[in-house]
């Protein structure tokens, strides 16, 4: 009796050499259709259609891997705020440019965004830390043309904005606002959160 046919790799495409870029978007893949609960070293390899031992190559471990992917993420994150700024020509403008920057990012990069904020390696931390920058320079901005209060530190002004702001993301992508009808647009959400904050 013949044996049953293999069941090929659900992935073989990637281009010789470039094994670390494909690990990367196989990962990204696999966490926006498993969570992070379903991801591993060895499942990626089978999707990739490569040994088992092949992402050691590249990567420690799973949480080099993810570590990687974070760092990838906040440099894309920092660059949708600094462009987001580069639009704004008032400091409420910014404000607002910044939080739909913000919202934006999250809905198109779900799966990275989703772990980027959880507990990482130190590169991670440092990758993260300027993109707190453009937030903080509004914040003194808006302080400056009497939109926030000036005697507050800016940091912790900025520190609660992203609070709310990382909330109307996390909300809006898992459609906690939808489920109480609550949901708006990227830019309503953001101009509604704001229009409680400035003067």
């Amino acid at each position: 009796m013949p044996s049953a046919p293999r069941t090929p790799p659900e992935r073989t495409t990637y281009h010789h050499g470039a094994l670390r870029e494909a690990l990367l978007d196989g990962a990204r893949e696999m966490l926006a259709d498993r969570g992070l609960d379903g991801f591993s070293l060895s499942a990626l390899a089978r999707r990739l259609g490569v040994s088992t031992a092949a992402p050691y190559r590249h990567f420690a471990d799973r949480d080099a891997l993810l570590d990687a992917l974070c760092v990838e993420g906040y440099g894309l994150f920092g660059a949708a705020l600094e462009r987001g700024a580069r639009t704004a020509t008032d400091p409420r403008e910014l404000l607002h440019a910044l939080g739909v920057a913000y919202l934006t990012f999250a809905r198109e990069h779900p799966a990275v965004f989703a772990i980027m904020f959880t507990e990482r390696g130190d590169e991670v931390i440092e990758a993260g830390a300027p993109t707190f920058v453009p937030l903080v320079r509004a914040v003194v901005a808006a302080q400056d043309a009497g939109a926030l209060p000036a005697g507050t530190d800016p940091r912790v002004l900025s520190r609660s904005i992203w609070a709310m702001l990382h909330g109307l993301a996390v909300l809006s992508r898992q459609r906690g606002f939808a489920k109480l009808g609550l949901d708006d647009d990227d830019a309503t959400l953001v101009a509604d959160a704001f229009a409680l904050l400035l003067r």
